[in-house]
């Protein structure tokens, strides 16, 4: 008897620069990113500021922050055969095999040819170097992973 697959089917998982819809519902992927170079200085922690009403220096957390770089996290399934609620999660995993927590989002299917998914900006905290993967699970199965090369440049 031959493999039927019945859904949900991924469409399209992409980290990039933004996402918009039209007025008549169609997806517009700005600039897809697979790669980032980050200035060598943002390993560095940020030197202490002043804020007012809250003393002289910031804590300890707050002078220690990896550099941070928001993208815009696209993933959308089509329903094929599945009805019914769904849960998106997104987990980062660092260059050194470290998993970050996971992200989650509610979604519904549909059915048919019905997208389902997740437009969100979304900020990466990056402490290495190297090749940074974004898996993605539907209903707790890895689906797919999308990757994200991060350099350091003086």
């Amino acid at each position: 008897m031959p493999y039927v697959i019945t859904g949900p089917f991924l469409a399209t998982a992409v980290l990039c620069e933004g996402a918009n819809r039209d007025s008549s519902g169609a997806l517009t992927i700005t600039r897809i990113v697979d790669s980032i170079i980050l200035p060598e200085a943002s390993r560095q922690a940020p030197k202490p500021r002043r804020f007012p009403g809250r003393g002289d220096a910031p804590s300890a957390a707050e002078q220690n922050l990896p550099p941070a770089v928001e993208l815009t996290l696209v993933v959308i399934f089509r329903s094929g055969q599945f009805r019914g609620s769904g849960e998106i999660a997104v987990q980062q995993i660092s260059p050194s095999g470290a998993f970050a927590p996971a992200i989650v989002f509610p979604t519904f299917f549909q059915g048919e040819d019905h997208g389902a998914g997740v437009i969100a900006k979304v900020g990466l905290t990056i402490q290495e170097e190297g090749l940074h993967w974004f898996e993605i699970s539907l209903g707790g199965q890895p689906i797919t992973r999308i990757p994200l090369r991060v350099a350091f440049q003086s």
